[in-house]
């Protein structure tokens, strides 16, 4: 997981950095990141079904080797210097179909590898790995796009091959399947009718989808603030992403050591509410070095609560669900990108501090909203 997480983490930078650079337009990097998102937010619900019904284990191998192939493909446009825009807006077409089929198989393999007992603390562990990520892959993306960004190109293609590698060591008996003789398409209809018909697991998706839509794009404007508010170079770009990398693994890190707590529906409201607060200070920030401490708070705000809410969703879905579930939760994180074009034609229009600002304040009213409507629904589910 470290190998393919690190692998996203930099493709996250190199992507972003290499579509605004080519266009210099918010709204060319939001049709960038539309291209993924899309197919993702489309497939995500056959690729949840598919987890449910196959070995997750040769699933992934099959995916992390697809994504390799792609960013070889992305670093030899790159080497021989005829990468477009359209050319990454078809590779994030490709990247978008993959990963609706990477992301639930590789949540829902988790409980399989750990069992109950400690999925709690093995989902904060996940979290962790993907934060240390999230702190060192940004910098050594930047560092390589400075030197020459088809290298970063060609680590995220050798990171994802040995995510393929080292899968392999994993024992190939699965867990829990459903029998293939039924249509994976009946399977997606009973997950989502399953999910609606549990308020509790409702209430936590809807969760998860807010701020992933209102407050995450932030990650994919970094750039925009780098080059037109902070005006500094693609290795500060790395720093950037790299301080919410620090954020977030201190947030998953307190995660880890509340995975028993009772109050964690509480505690993640009071996160969200943090999350849009601390975003809209990092808008409005006059320079880096206060940028990069507001980056590290948003980081920890908003990974404390993605993190809990994923914990609760896990705990509160049936073993047979698992894979449908984590396929209608990863649609929230799809949803990221697609979310990124029309917050970048208001970053056009606009302004990047001005729209983010105000995106922060909506967050954190609507978790306020949640604090004290939510937490009841949940409660009634529970007694039920």
């Amino acid at each position: 997981m470290l190998a393919a997480q690190g692998a996203m983490q930099m493709n996250i930078v190199n992507r972003a950095w290499l579509a605004y650079t080519l266009s210099g337009s918010a709204l060319a990097l939001g049709a960038v990141s539309l291209a993924q998102g899309l197919p993702w937010s489309i497939l995500s619900l056959l690729g949840g079904a598919i987890a449910d019904r196959v070995n997750k284990r040769n699933l992934l191998i099959l995916v992390m080797f697809s994504l390799s192939a792609l960013a070889i493909t992305n670093a030899l446009l790159i080497h021989l210097k005829v990468i477009r825009i359209w050319h990454l807006v078809v590779i994030g077409l490709f990247q978008g179909t993959i990963f609706a089929f990477n992301m639930p198989a590789r949540q829902a393999l988790i409980p399989e590898v750990v069992g109950d007992d400690l999925l709690s603390n093995a989902l904060a562990l996940n979290a962790t790995g993907m934060n240390l990520n999230r702190v060192f892959a940004p910098s050594l993306a930047g560092l390589l796009i400075g030197v020459n960004p088809a290298l970063s190109f060609d680590l995220v293609a050798a990171c994802y091959c040995a995510s393929a590698l080292l899968l392999l060591r994993l024992s190939s008996r699965g867990g829990r399947r459903e029998s293939r003789s039924r249509s994976p398409f009946l399977d997606i209809a009973d997950g989502v009718t399953y999910m609606f018909r549990d308020r509790t697991l409702l209430v936590f998706m809807v969760m998860a989808f807010v701020p992933v839509f209102v407050g995450m794009p932030y990650r994919q404007l970094l750039p925009v603030f780098q080059q037109t508010v902070l005006h500094v170079g693609p290795r500060s770009l790395g720093l950037m992403y790299t301080a919410v990398g620090i954020g977030a693994l201190v947030g998953s890190l307190t995660v880890a050591s509340l995975a028993a707590s009772p109050r964690k529906v509480a505690i993640q409201g009071v996160a969200g509410v943090l999350f849009g607060l601390f975003l809209m200070m990092f808008a409005l920030s006059p320079s880096l070095p206060v940028s990069l401490g507001m980056l590290v708070l948003v980081g920890l705000a908003s990974q404390g609560y993605m993190t809990i809410n994923s914990v609760l969703l896990m705990e509160a879905a049936d073993p047979a669900y698992y894979g449908r579930v984590m396929s209608i939760y990863m649609i929230t994180f799809s949803m990221m990108p697609v979310a990124m074009l029309p917050i970048g034609f208001l970053v056009d229009q606009f302004g990047a501090p001005a729209t983010e600002a105000v995106a922060g304040i909506v967050l954190a009213g609507l978790m306020l909203m949640f604090l004290s409507g939510g937490r009841r629904v949940i409660a009634q589910g529970r007694r039920r």
